[in-house]
């Protein structure tokens, strides 16, 4: 009953027994439970282009933060059955993608990603882990990336020209609390994360799941860039926090948009910049990076003047 159950509110639902996961990698918090069920929910293949008072983070933030959306549904599924279970979306040590793997139901690309047969790799994860053990449900996959290197030739930081390299990751060092090398602010594209790899995707080509309404394109996927500077981190959070790319903080999405600003060469904001350099509510990293970026942007507002 509890494959049926979350077969109904998801797309893709594989189970395998604890034991075989522990044999690949064991994990404490799996004692004493005997079945985990593998969901995946897909989001919509939707791309919104930067505009110039407000920007946006990848597109598996568009809709309404995964984490919320995908234990809603577990809970929703299964909480008047008779059954002890855990609802698990990223904060655990459980290798989800490694538990999908072992069901079938996708294969790691070579851009890192899972990718499944009919939602590509735009799908969320989560597990669900259960005291009583439950019949397997594991299909054989037959899928690769084969000779196709489009996301190897498409990574402007070359991340994945010898296997993935997340030290050159766009969508991990633009969620790093650090400054940024010349380099990645240059190269930078997204106010949060990185879609690339993904849209060139041959297996992204045809999907576009909108069958979840919290995952549909939201008003609030873009960002304004006065709110960035103007509203506190409360009032922020009020205004944008049902969205995944508020788990890293506003500074990080500020710094980012300076980034973008620089990439666009949009002077506007170069005074709301300084301002931002004499507050002390802002780390060092954000301020050798602003710091940086007010000066190419000053330059670049000069020349316009000539």
């Amino acid at each position: 009953m509890v494959y049926e159950r979350l077969k109904e509110v998801f797309d893709i639902v594989g189970v395998i027994d604890v034991e075989k996961y522990l044999v690949k990698k064991f994990d404490q918090n799996l004692i004493g439970y005997k079945s985990i069920f593998v969901v995946g929910l897909g989001y919509p293949n939707i791309y919104l282009k930067q505009e110039k008072d407000r920007f946006v983070a990848s597109m598996y933030t568009y809709g309404y933060d995964y984490h919320d959306v995908l234990k809603s549904r577990m809970d929703k599924a299964l909480s008047d059955l008779d059954v002890q279970y855990k609802a698990l979306v990223d904060n655990h040590t459980i290798d989800e993608r490694l538990c999908l793997e072992m069901t079938g139901l996708a294969f790691k690309g070579k851009n890192d990603l899972m990718i499944n047969k009919d939602l590509g790799s735009y799908f969320f994860i989560g597990l669900v882990i259960t005291k009583e053990r439950y019949k397997e449900v594991i299909e054989e996959n037959t899928l690769s990336c084969g000779s196709c290197n489009l996301c190897i030739k498409a990574c402007p930081l070359n991340a994945l020209e010898n296997g993935f390299n997340i030290d050159r990751c766009m969508s991990a060092y633009n969620q790093s609390k650090r400054s940024l090398k010349e380099e990645e602010i240059n190269k930078n594209l997204y106010l949060l994360g990185c879609d690339i790899c993904q849209r060139v995707c041959p297996f992204n080509k045809h999907v576009n799941s909108m069958n979840v309404d919290e995952f549909l394109p939201k008003e609030t996927a873009y960002v304004e860039i006065d709110d960035l500077f103007n509203l506190s981190n409360k009032d922020f959070l009020n205004k944008y926090g049902k969205h995944a790319y508020t788990w890293k903080g506003k500074t990080i999405l500020l710094r980012n948009a300076l980034t973008l600003l620089l990439r666009l060469k949009n002077t506007d904001y170069n005074e709301k910049i300084k301002e931002t350099l004499n507050d002390s509510k802002y780390p060092e990293w954000y301020k050798e990076d602003a710091k940086n970026i007010l000066e190419s942007l000053e330059k670049i507002k000069q020349s316009k003047g000539n």
